[in-house]
């Protein structure tokens, strides 16, 4: 099963890389080149078009790159999440121990699967997976509980600017 979602992971990657490539070329051949020029959409094409033969041609080779780019954007998540607890704690607001938490069980996770990288891939599948579950969910959480919190701190208007005041009486 796990060699399953690596190929799929792969293929859904590679066709990804494909529709860019299709988009950079339909750019490059369809917009005015006195407008765009030095737009490079030829070269993103190309490169985009590279990328996907690639990952079709060495999926095995390239999901070993897999958990090392997931593990990065996890423990980037766990960062967002740090950054988000400290700014509640120079606000003054509750909640930081929560999301300080969470901050910390993010990195470590994605500090431990890029440590064990080199791991079977079926295991590192499973990690990715609940890693990936995990972030998502205290993403959310952590968004909702930053936003409910920095509501209270955002102010429609300027302290120094007035309401306007509009006098909605017909001229004759």
């Amino acid at each position: 099963f796990p060699s399953t979602v690596n190929e799929m992971i792969a293929y859904v990657l590679a066709g990804a890389a494909f529709i860019v490539s299709i988009i950079g070329f339909y750019n490059y051949f369809t917009k005015n080149v006195q407008k765009n020029f030095y737009r490079n959409d030829l070269v993103y094409a190309v490169l985009a078009l590279v990328i996907g033969i690639v990952l079709l041609i060495k999926k095995a080779s390239i999901m070993e790159l897999i958990p090392i780019v997931l593990g990065a954007f996890i423990i980037i998540s766990g960062v967002k999440k740090l950054q988000n607890a400290l700014d509640l704690i120079r606000l003054k607001q509750n909640g930081w121990k929560s999301i300080l938490t969470l901050s910390i069980i993010n990195t470590v996770f994605g500090i431990v699967l890029l440590c064990n990288a080199s791991a079977a891939l079926d295991v590192i599948a499973r990690l990715i997976g609940v890693g990936l579950v995990f972030s998502g969910g205290s993403d959310l959480f952590s968004f909702i509980w930053v936003t409910k919190q920095a509501e209270k701190y955002s102010n429609p208007l300027d302290d120094n600017e007035e309401l306007l005041e509009i006098d909605d009486t017909e001229e004759h």
